[in-house]
């Protein structure tokens, strides 16, 4: 589907980049949950757009219902797939940096940084290499590699990621 509204456009990939950071750690806690009904919340103006408001009747009912497990974020990422193409693969900047946005929002909402969340997003941005040269993957890709140096990520590391994420929520 063809995404010439920037609002539009926004909106659908930060979700998916939400949706992403959430599922990094195999697990969906209270604080991400409240990120996902934010997100509605936060995007049902946008619902004047028709081809918006297709996507937002199908993602709202799997929210609403008070929690949101794998199978359901699986079903969220495949809507998305319809109705944006493959997110989070785009060789486009503004799209990526709106999915990146919604990594971190996902990240953040979990409440911590952990190894296993900074691999995860550490093999997205190896997809990803043709943006190390845009803001703010220009300083994200050197922070995560020199975290990962160890191979795990400690509070000091853990603190400074939340910072970077926070600084960088579009």
């Amino acid at each position: 589907m063809n995404l010439n509204d920037k609002a539009t456009q926004k909106a659908a990939y930060q979700l998916a980049g939400l949706i992403y950071g959430v599922s990094l750690d195999g697990v969906v806690n209270k604080n991400e949950y409240e990120a996902l009904k934010d997100w509605c919340y936060t995007n049902e103006p946008l619902c004047e757009n028709e081809n918006f408001q297709s996507l937002y009747e199908k993602i709202r009912p799997i929210v609403e219902d008070g929690k949101v497990n794998n199978e359901e974020l699986e079903e969220m990422k495949n809507i998305l797939r319809e109705f944006v193409g493959d997110v989070g693969s785009e060789k486009l900047e503004k799209p990526n940096l709106y999915f990146l946005s919604g990594i971190f929002q996902g990240i953040l909402a979990s409440g911590d940084v952990n190894t296993y969340e900074i691999y995860r997003l550490n093999q997205w941005m190896e997809k990803n290499t043709h943006l190390q040269k845009h803001p703010p993957f220009d300083e994200l890709f050197p922070l995560v590699k020199s975290v990962l140096e160890d191979k795990k990520v400690d509070n000091e590391e853990a603190i400074r990621l939340k910072e970077f994420f926070a600084s960088h929520l579009e």
